[in-house]
Parts: C-alpha cells; structure tokens; sequence
C-alpha cells in the first residue's frame, strides 16, 4: 500500500489533550536537548495545562483538525492517493497508524515550509522509529523545504490579498521563534530570511505594495535568549500604524495563529495604538495548497 503522510505538530481540542501534548512537546529530544526533559516533561505538563486552556476556550479549542481533514479530503480526491494525517504530540500518532496499516510506499510531506530540527527533523524521525518499531520497510521519500516553490508562494500571495487594503499598510511575517542555541545550529532562520527577500520580490508583481516589509517572531518560551526581533517589539515600534500580519512558518491554523496572533497580539496592538492589526488565514485547504502538494506528490 502507497500512504501520503502529512506530518504536523498537533493540537488540544480539550484539556486533558493539552495536557498530553505538552508532555509530549517537552519530552522531545529536539525542544529540550537536556535530559532534564524526563522530569521537566511531567513538570511543566501539570503546571500549565489548567492555566493554558483557559486561554484555549477563546477559541474553541485548537482548529488544526478540521482545517486537516478538509485538506486531506481535497488532496485525496485531486491526487488519487491514500493520504493521512500524522501529528507529532497528539493523535492521530504514527504508531497508531503503522499498528493498522502496512505499508509498500510512503511519502512524508511535512507541513512546516522550513526546515527546523524542532519541526521537521522530529516528526520524520517519529516516522522512521515508527516503521522499525512496526518491522516496516517500505521506499520512503521525503519532501523537503519548499519556502521557495513558486507555486507554494502563490499561496501565500492569495491569502495576503485577502487582507490587503492599500499600501498605507505594513506587512509583518511573523516566524514562529527558536531558542538561540538552537538556531545556531538550524538551517531554519536562514530559509526564514530567504523566504522574506523572496516574498518582497515577488509582492510588487502581484500589485501588493507595502509602506515596509517586516519580519519578526512569535511564541518564545522561558528565559533564554530567542531569535530577534520579537513580535511585540517589533508591534511595539509601529504604534499609530497600520498592520497586515502574515504568519510565516505555518501552513495550518492553530492555536498560535488563531490564539496568539489574532487575539493575544491583536489585543497589545490595540494597546499600543496600532490604527489597524489584521491576521491572514494560512494554506489551510486552499485550492492552490491542494494544487502544490499534488505536485509534490508526484514528483
């Protein structure tokens, strides 16, 4: 049998999901390199997962689901191709999904546009212990970074386009951080970077102007140093303007586009005095995000 695998991170739909996917987010050899994780795990799991779903009820719980399964549907139909979803912290996990199924063919299509030892590295490694723990050895491909596909970008310009108004605005792509020591070591914020000066290039083309293009990052964690500028500095420095924010390392929504940015940051730029804050929708089950992955299914 022949399966797409569509890798992800995951999402909580309910309390107790959270709480799962935060032990399992920091039991990851690849967020907390120590093997102080074993007991940091199960820590911070507990602590947080009551407090961090309060937050998560603003939104119904993460939308990561729905928006897959749309999108599984639609690939399905336009590629011919048996295609499943494979989350990294909560189910569906691949170990569920090789327990099941046997399989003769795999492509692993991850949906991160960037490569990152925290993204793409774990979940395709969680493929391959997955296989050797089920005795399946099946030919394997894996599609790599795709930040530069044409067709992928075009996607991105439609969903920009969306929310665009005039070009009074600026544009902030905002890239989900990572701890400096990390990064250091990443091939990650250079593929950011590129895709940024690719996107500027490509914008004018599409008749999308912009007082300025900015980049920026989101979601840091605890005390160490992470990649800068931070999001809120940056908001911080554009009080009195208006914003269009594209959120650049994902290609789904979840709780850091549909939480994070649209409301947590939306609500510090209305503080902050911003004229007009707006947050683009990702691929998502986009026809032309269907369009790219079939591609790439191919080949």
């Amino acid at each position: 049998m022949k399966g797409i695998l569509l890798l992800n991170m995951g999402g909580a739909r309910s309390e107790e999901e959270l709480r799962t996917f935060l032990f399992n987010m920091f039991s990851d050899k690849h967020i907390i390199r120590s093997p102080l994780r074993y007991l940091l795990a199960p820590l911070i799991s507990t602590l947080r997962y009551k407090k961090t779903w309060r937050k998560y009820e603003l939104i119904g719980g993460s939308r990561i689901y729905e928006h897959t399964e749309r999108l599984v549907a639609k690939l399905q139909r336009r590629s011919g191709e048996a295609v499943f979803p494979v989350m990294r912290y909560t189910a569906p996990l691949v170990a569920d999904l090789l327990a099941e199924r046997k399989f003769d063919e795999l492509i692993l299509v991850p949906l991160y546009p960037h490569y990152s030892s925290t993204t793409t590295q774990s979940s395709v490694e969680d493929v391959y212990r997955g296989l050797k723990s089920h005795g399946q050895s099946p030919k394997v491909r894996e599609v790599g970074p795709y930040f530069d596909d044409p067709l992928f970008n075009a996607s991105i310009i439609e969903r920009i386009r969306e929310q665009y108004q005039d070009s009074s605005y600026h544009l902030l792509f905002s890239a989900h951080g990572l701890p400096q020591k990390i990064a250091a070591h990443d091939p990650y914020e250079g593929q950011v970077k590129a895709h940024v000066a690719l996107l500027k290039a490509l914008l004018p083309t599409a008749g999308l102007g912009f007082k300025e293009i900015h980049l920026a990052y989101q979601s840091k964690v605890g005390p160490m140093r992470w990649l800068e500028p931070s999001l809120d500095t940056t908001l911080q420095g554009l009080a009195g303007e208006k914003v269009i924010v594209y959120p650049l390392s994902f290609t789904i929504d979840n709780s850091e586009t549909d939480l994070e940015l649209a409301i947590e940051y939306k609500e510090l730029a209305l503080a902050i005095g911003l004229k007009d804050y707006r947050v683009c929708q990702v691929q998502n089950d986009s026809d032309l995000f269907v369009d790219f992955l079939a591609t790439k299914i191919a080949g």
